[in-house]
């Protein structure tokens, strides 16, 4: 905000310091390792009288000093530019912290380069005494550059209590400082060895150079191999010195840094079987292409660990103190307030209108993402992640990146300008022009409810099914995480003044409209109802959406064949499943696509450094992925990992942030309760009466926390963080008591006290303490039936309005007492009993009017 910014596009931030950076830390450390390495060799050379190996160390000297002195110090002097342009807020943090620190490693420098000068052109004039003491000395400048470097360098990832005192020494003496100084004293010696193999292998054959190359080849081997065990043991101290936070970042939250690390050991492996090999004879042409190649493993070693330090200090550049993209922490609550573009002093758009809405959205890229995203480049491209969200999905992200993704700052602006980001981002980078879902047109259909004469009929058939809506969400050969099943259940009471359930003797047979099922019931053992389970499709044979198919259930004497019951009832089910409303790839039927499908796997895949875009694309063997197989579900009965959190905890848990504040929208943005949409399953009493999801269930972010706190008892990973990241909405948080997804739902009692008049306020927070007092498998206080037998499901709670039928999910009620109210009200206990009942038998208030 403070400086100009350097406009790029392909070869934005990350590219230049990978470029420029790796290149010269790993000349940078080879003079360290090197200066040892020549010192060392020269003694090596002298006691043994070998005119051939002091020749080879002269020459090795001038070619480290052309490599260390010249191209070392104009990368050096690239450093500074690059970092200057691309942070030069942070750049501004770290001089004025250690300009001592700075100056005194310009000193330590300067001595390098003169002791280096006068060691190459003294080789002949010089005593050996003396001339050793130069290399002595160039070794203790280098070393001491370095140990300034890694303070400062250290700083950046782990500042330690600077943050608090600013003094100089506890910035510099940070919690990284010691392992990191092994590390990277290891990786010096090591390198070293890799530049030796260069010129040991040109030692030329004459006056006995054979004896002299084999040794000094060997030598390098020795000063390659061992350093490198000594970089794995420091380099688990390091990645362990590291405070929670930049450990977790390391070790489990990155994929990419976990990539760094066993590239890091791969590198490791590569150069010391390189120098193995490289110590067996073998022909000089091809041992000394082979040092060529074995050097460059270095050079993969040193920028591995680079790219491990630079991510893990993610989202900042210095840790706490300066976000990645220059802004400074504890700034951007006021900043967002005024709008970062008012704020901003060199930014050319001050506001965002409707006519410079994408402009403008360009300029926020150029300011808070260019410094670490390419666009089309070879590094951190952010097109493919700009393609798989729509404009809207991309907002919602956009307000909860930091959180969504601890790796990346903030954003920080005001609501206009998230939404200029977002649609530059989508639209412009991404390439799509996503309309939201339109609102769906329903023709309302009549509902032929089947006969029953209360005067003649000896039995009466009740059915219902398990849920109020089974949502079916899976994706085209992506991943299946519902498939559309459900439960059917039902009962048969033979009518009189004492009803009795029957079971014995009677076969329930069910058929689903349009072909799409037919079978028997089978009675529950120990229990007088039937229930089947069904696959049941949401979808007529056109393809068109059809979430509430009607089943027809008979019962019949198996012994005389007589018809003793027939009903219907609507089976909920629904793939309208809005993830491509945010995840992009929408299919025009409402359902999520395969494309909707992968984009929300490649997400997956970025922050749970999973790989399951691969298993679901792999040719052949691509199967999609069942999401149950990790995460537990108590709906469907999978167990998932024990580590790892339920389906709904993770799912709620994770839109609690990017979908916050919104209340009942928050719900309909995936489940579908949208009022214009082609299901509209909020269709019973309590939405007539006003309510919403938020009553019984909180709002998403309350909603959330309840099942986090649940998964946080049993230590799943990520229900701590996701928890402390949650703002709920209408509860205090450490009043939300935990509950079980499924097992423990909302209470109706606690609303309903007593069975009286409601009072909605006591709904969210008291759960059902288990699966017996669930509404779905509650019975009445007589055990004799099921309250959604009476009542009807959840969600659709009589009198239902369906938006495909007014009657089409009050088919019983308007069979057996011709009122759309629960079975028996206003007095209607004739329904089962043929007489008029006095008494509440089923529960308090059963018989009121």
């Amino acid at each position: 905000m403070e400086y100009p910014i350097w406009h790029l596009t392909m070869l934005a931030g990350g590219f230049w310091i990978a470029l420029i950076g790796t290149f010269h830390v790993f000349l940078a450390h080879f003079a360290v390792g090197g200066g040892l390495y020549l010192t060392l060799s020269e003694i090596y050379a002298r006691r043994r009288h070998s005119p051939v190996l002091l020749a080879h160390v002269k020459q090795h000297t001038r070619f480290f000093l052309l490599i260390t002195m010249v191209a070392g110090g104009v990368t050096g002097v690239g450093i500074w530019f690059t970092i200057g342009l691309l942070s030069p807020q942070a750049t501004s943090t770290l001089v004025k912290t250690f300009v001592y620190g700075f100056a005194t490693e310009w000193v330590f420098f300067l001595c390098e380069i003169v002791s280096l000068l006068i060691y190459y052109y003294g080789f002949d004039r010089m005593g050996a005494d003396d001339h050793l003491r130069m290399g002595w000395l160039y070794f203790l400048f280098a070393y001491l550059s370095l140990f300034m470097i890694n303070g400062i360098v250290g700083f950046m990832l782990t500042p330690g209590a600077w943050t608090t005192t600013h003094n100089f020494w506890d910035g510099f003496f940070n919690p990284t400082f010691w392992p990191q100084l092994l590390l990277r004293t290891a990786i010096a010696f090591s390198l070293a060895g890799l530049f030796g193999f260069v010129t040991a292998t040109r030692i030329p054959s004459e006056n006995g150079g054979d004896s002299a190359r084999e040794g000094m080849v060997r030598l390098a081997a020795a000063w390659t191999i061992l350093p490198l065990l000594v970089c794995v043991a420091s380099g688990w101290w390091y990645i362990h010195a590291l405070p929670q936070a930049q450990q977790e970042m390391v070790l489990l939250r990155s994929a990419r840094i976990g990539g760094f690390i066993k590239v890091f050991l791969v590198f490791a492996g590569a150069a010391a079987l390189g120098a193995l090999v490289l110590a067996v004879k073998m022909p000089g042409r091809i041992r000394f292409s082979l040092a060529l190649v074995v050097l460059l493993t270095g050079w993969g070693l040193i920028g591995s660990f680079e790219f491990v330090r630079e991510a893990a200090r993610k989202p900042y550049l210095i840790y706490g103190h300066t976000y990645s993209n220059g802004m400074h922490v504890g700034t951007e609550e006021a900043t967002s307030a005024k709008g970062y573009l008012a704020t901003a002093k060199w930014a050319r758009i001050r506001e965002v209108t409707a006519e410079n809405k994408l402009q403008a959205g360009a300029e926020l890229y150029q300011h808070e993402c260019a410094s670490c995203h390419s666009i089309g480049g070879p590094m951190n491209n952010i097109k493919p992640w700009a393609a798989s969200l729509t404009e809207r999905g991309m907002t919602s992200l956009l307000g909860a990146i930091s959180k969504v993704n601890p790796a990346m700052p903030p954003f920080v602006g005001n609501q206009a300008e998230k939404e200029a980001l977002a649609g530059y981002l989508s639209e412009v980078l991404g390439g799509r022009k996503d309309a939201d879902l339109g609102a769906v047109a329903i023709a309302e259909e009549n509902t032929e409810i089947p006969p029953f004469d209360p005067n003649t009929a000896q039995y009466v058939l009740l059915a219902w099914p398990n849920l109020g809506m089974t949502m079916v969400v899976q994706s085209q050969g992506a991943f299946i995480l519902r498939p559309p099943s459900l439960e059917l259940n039902a009962q048969l009471v033979k009518r009189g003044e004492s009803p009795a359930k029957v079971t014995d003797g009677v076969e329930l047979s069910y058929s689903i409209e349009n072909n799409a099922g037919a079978g028997t019931m089978k009675a529950l053992p120990g229990s007088d109802w039937f229930r089947t389970a069904l696959t049941v499709s949401p979808r007529k044979p056109n393809g068109a959406l059809n979430p509430y198919p009607l089943a027809t259930i008979t019962a019949v004497d198996m012994a005389t064949k007589a018809l003793l019951g027939i009903t219907r009832v609507a089976l909920p089910v629904s793939d309208e499943v809005a993830c491509a409303g945010c995840h992009g790839g929408g299919d025009d039927k409402g359902n999520i696509s395969g494309e909707t499908g992968l984009n929300i796997l490649r997400i997956h895949d970025r922050l749970n450094r999973t790989n399951l875009v691969a298993q679901a694309r792999a040719g052949d063997k691509a199967k999609p992925v069942l999401c149950t197989n990790c995460h537990g579900d108590p709906l469907t009965g999978k167990a998932g990992r024990s580590d790892l959190l339920s389906v709904s905890a993770a799912l709620h848990g994770f839109h609690a942030n990017t979908l916050k504040g919104q209340g009942a929208e928050a719900c309909a943005r995936c489940h579908p309760s949208r009022p214009d949409g082609g299901t509209r399953f909020q269709r019973g009493l309590h939405a007539q009466m006003g309510l919403d999801c938020t009553n019984c269930h909180g709002p998403l972010e309350d909603h959330a926390i309840g099942l986090l706190k649940r998964e946080l008892e049993s230590g799943k990973r990520g229900a701590k963080r996701l928890i402390s990241q949650i703002a709920p909405q209408a509860a205090d948080k450490a009043s939300i008591p935990p509950r079980t997804a499924w097992v423990q739902t909302p209470d109706c009692l606690a609303c309903h006290k007593d069975f009286g008049v409601p009072d909605p306020s006591q709904a969210f927070g008291h759960w059902t303490k288990g699966p017996d007092e669930r509404f779905r498998t509650r019975l009445d206080e007589m055990g004799a039936l099921s309250c959604p037998a009476c009542h009807g499901p959840q969600h659709a709670l009589y009198p239902s309005l369906n938006p495909y039928g007014k009657d089409r999910d009050m088919i019983q009620p308007m069979q057996y007492q011709k009122l759309p109210k629960p079975l028996g009200s206003d007095g209607n206990c004739t329904v089962c009993h043929k007489v008029k009942m006095d008494i509440d038998g089923h529960h308090p208030n059963t018989i009121r009017k």
